[in-house]
């Protein structure tokens, strides 16, 4: 499960917009630097991200999801299509994208990145829907933890033969939708006491700073994407 970890790092200090700022500009270098060894370069920067940043924890989920990508694309241009390198090329650019995605989702805290939204004045409604986006996979996970624990002390047996685990589907599923209709619900009425639909600007409360050092780390990233796109036409 992918979620915010608790650090020190650099991407957990910055301003939420920085962090976002590295992962479009990995994006473009990905495919405008020189193959194959601009990819390779970055693709071993990226594996080095997690450790730099203090989630080494996310390189086995990162590793998980990256691994298919290389065997799939050794198998089909390498070995079956004799060009090893252009395999090498297409699996580094996704393993960087990989690897720069799940580091700052897991380095940028939801809340603080919501305070940086509504700061920059936009929509509520735009903001909650992605703050409800980036919180609803954790949040319906640990409640599903709950279910199944609560379900196993009144002796619910979910292992065993297929039939079994399928008639346990049941106690468990329906609880969860039912909980998560019964949030729904709860969180409209709160969201309609707090006035969220009169058309009034929310005014966050510590909205996190967005200082001289982010700016100009944001600014130097898009620069050098432009540069290695202008490049990459221009050769």
């Amino acid at each position: 499960m992918i979620q915010y970890i608790p650090g020190n790092g650099i991407l957990h200090r910055a301003h939420p917009f920085t962090p976002f700022a590295l992962a479009g500009a990995v994006v473009v270098l990905a495919f405008a630097l020189p193959a194959p060894i601009g990819p390779v370069i970055l693709c071993a920067l990226m594996i080095m991200l997690p450790v730099i940043e203090g989630v080494p924890a996310i390189l086995r989920t990162a590793g998980i999801l990256a691994l298919p990508f290389w065997v799939f694309l050794f198998g089909i241009h390498g070995w079956l299509g004799g060009a090893p390198l252009t395999a090498l090329t297409i699996a580094a650019r996704l393993t960087s994208l990989i690897f720069v995605f799940l580091t700052v989702v897991v380095s940028v805290h939801p809340g603080r990145f919501v305070d940086a939204l509504v700061a920059r004045g936009v929509p509520f409604s735009a903001v909650y829907l992605l703050s409800a986006t980036l919180q609803a996979v954790p949040r319906l996970a640990h409640r599903a933890r709950t279910i199944l624990e609560a379900q196993r002390c009144r002796g619910l047996r979910v292992r065993g033969s297929p039939l079994r685990r399928a008639r346990a589907l049941a106690p468990l599923a329906i609880p969860l939708v039912l909980s998560s209709l019964a949030e729904v619900d709860e969180r409209s009425v709160a969201l309609e006491i707090r006035g969220t639909g009169a058309g009034v600007r929310p005014t966050p409360l510590d909205p996190p700073p967005d200082t001289y050092t982010d700016r100009i780390a944001r600014w130097s990233l898009a620069a050098l994407a432009v540069l290695a796109l202008v490049l990459r036409i221009a050769l």
